[in-house]
């Protein structure tokens, strides 16, 4: 049976446009695992509902996905000058007829954060590091308008000594591919990981299409509970 608690803040759920990605982080005992899902709809002042992520993904969170458990979700917001928001939250129920879905509890408090300015926002992009002399896959940790930090295993990136230009390359939706122009400005290495801080010389809207398709780990919005 279907629960009810109190709600405010639905007018930044309102900028979740149905059928856009979000971010489903769910929290476990010792751990948590993050998916990505779609964003169904809601009824304002009873429930947020998304669609139940494939089985794949889960692995053993699947377990955890039950009435009562917390779970964070995070969305780019459409309409609102790149706009994200994030949120804590309970499971308020799952459905497995005539399709499944879960069900979220309003939550009490909604986070936002604007992308149009400096920050470097916290990300778990996987993307392509191109140089002249190599290509490597890696992780985007973070990223602004006009940097990010490139995460890559080992010491596997060959840079010429004196040209440090490199494209940076990322697959957004649809499997269309977005490529940046960058400068390696500093190297890193910790343990068996090589960072790579990249001044961007890109135009800023590619960055902003890559925040708006691809999800971003905003950690930074939900130190604060429900």
């Amino acid at each position: 049976m279907l629960k009810s608690k109190s709600s405010t803040g639905f007018q930044k759920i309102e900028l979740i446009t149905v059928g856009n990605l979000v971010d489903l982080e769910i929290l476990m005992p010792t751990s948590s695992k993050r998916v990505k899902t779609e964003f169904i709809g809601y009824l304002a002042g009873q429930y947020i509902i998304i669609n139940y992520p494939e089985q794949k993904q889960l692995g053993r969170a699947a377990t955890f996905i039950q009435e009562g458990a917390t779970v964070i979700v995070r969305a780019v917001a459409d309409h609102s000058d790149g706009q994200i928001i994030a949120f804590k939250t309970d499971i308020k129920a799952v459905t497995y007829t005539p399709t499944k879905l879960i069900f979220l509890y309003p939550p009490k408090k909604i986070q936002s954060q604007g992308l149009r300015n400096q920050v470097r926002i916290p990300t778990l992009l996987p993307a392509m590091l191109m140089t002249k002399r190599s290509n490597c896959e890696g992780v985007i940790k973070d990223i602004s308008r006009t940097g990010l930090l490139f995460s890559l295993s080992g010491d596997l990136v060959d840079l010429p000594v004196h040209d440090k230009s490199c494209h940076i390359v990322i697959t957004g939706k649809d499997k269309q591919q977005i490529s940046l122009q960058g400068e390696v400005c500093s190297t890193t290495h910790q343990e068996d990981i090589t960072l790579l801080g990249i001044k961007l010389i890109a135009d800023e809207g590619k960055v902003d299409e890559i925040l708006q398709q691809c999800l971003i780990d905003l950690s930074v919005l939900h130190k604060s509970g429900r």
